[in-house]
């Protein structure tokens, strides 16, 4: 759909009333949303799909303080479980990931409308230079090379991916981490850096990588945790996809995680997001080895609301991602996208 049939399409629903509708037929449900990161001046580009801008950020803000009710996340657990009443158009607002971002331009933006936050960390990545996930690295590799043609032989098949153009590049981007996400950490290095050698040398730096990629730093963390405003949650260390890893590995990641994050904010660690979060990315192990491992609760990236007494380690979040349309970001919130979606499928 191009951007103007969309603007045009969810601009319709907002004037029938529709997203005021669902907010209300959803009020007795839980909502939970999904950042990654907030940007000053970061451009409309594939990249940056997963970060919103500054504006847009403070707008969809502005939006849940006048028509829900924010709260920590520790306390919408608890509605979940049961233990306190849950409010109407309860809504919760987290980060995944860690990035230096989400202190400098989003956090400042929560002190203002006083919204509390959940900002899920890989630790591995907190206080690095120059280091970024997985994930990121191939985007950035593919967005920033000047070659037309990259090779990647995976699974004894060779591999050509077209990155000739932009559309291509985030067709071949698509692919390659939808490829990757399967494999060991080992083994998705080892294809990375195989990328990283044919781009050495011709590609493009650009200034925008920074204020897209950068983590935050130890000191900004206790920072925000200090506020009273934000919780920090882990995000494993590695940013590892539970269900490539082993029972020792994963309950490597979530206690290492977990221990890292309580010496340096002196404080219990009990909230977790699962890297990538689809149901094929955890399992009813990697669910006891949290509950072993001290967590209380664990937040997926499957789209939807939730309702008392649903899983508290299989919890549903609403992805926000980039865009310049605004009765776009209501219809994912009340959960007309989510509708549609499931729809067409």
């Amino acid at each position: 759909m191009s951007k103007l049939l969309k603007s045009i399409f969810y601009g319709s629903m907002q004037i029938t009333g529709l997203f005021e509708l669902m907010r209300r037929l959803n009020s007795k449900k839980a909502l939970v949303l999904t950042y990654h990161g907030v940007l000053e001046t970061g451009s409309e580009n594939y990249v940056n799909r997963n970060c919103v801008s500054k504006e847009m950020f403070e707008k969809q803000m502005h939006w849940l303080k006048k028509k829900y009710r924010p709260v920590h996340l520790c306390e919408l657990v608890q509605m979940i479980k049961g233990e306190k009443m849950l409010l109407e158009n309860v809504v919760a607002v987290t980060f995944d990931d860690g990035f230096h971002n989400n202190f400098k331009v989003a956090f400042p933006v929560l002190q203002k409308y006083g919204i509390p936050a959940t900002i899920f960390v890989t630790t591995d990545f907190i206080g690095t230079k120059g280091a970024k996930l997985w994930t990121e690295r191939i985007d950035s590799i593919i967005y920033s090379a000047t070659i037309r043609r990259l090779r990647l032989p995976i699974d004894d098949a060779e591999g050509t991916f077209d990155i000739s153009t932009p559309e291509n590049k985030i067709k071949s981007s698509d692919r390659i981490r939808k490829l990757l996400k399967s494999k060991s950490r080992s083994e998705r290095e080892r294809h990375i850096m195989m990328l990283e050698k044919q781009i050495d040398g011709v590609r493009n730096f650009l200034d925008e990588m920074d204020e897209r990629y950068a983590f935050l730093q130890w000191d900004e963390i206790s920072q925000m945790a200090g506020s009273g405003l934000i919780e920090i949650g882990s995000h494993t260390c590695s940013h590892s996809i539970l269900s490539t890893l082993s029972h020792d590995d994963v309950k490597a990641e979530l206690l290492n995680a977990k221990i890292a994050l309580e010496a340096q904010l002196n404080r219990p660690c009990t909230l977790f997001s699962y890297p990538n979060g689809t149901e094929k990315d955890f399992s009813r192990r990697d669910k006891n080895i949290l509950q072993e491992t001290g967590y209380a609760a664990a937040f997926s990236q499957i789209d939807g609301l939730n309702r008392v007494g649903d899983d508290v380690f299989a919890l549903k979040r609403v992805n926000i991602v980039r865009s310049p349309n605004f009765p776009f970001f209501l219809s994912k919130i009340t959960g007309v996208w989510g509708k549609i979606k499931r729809i067409l499928n």
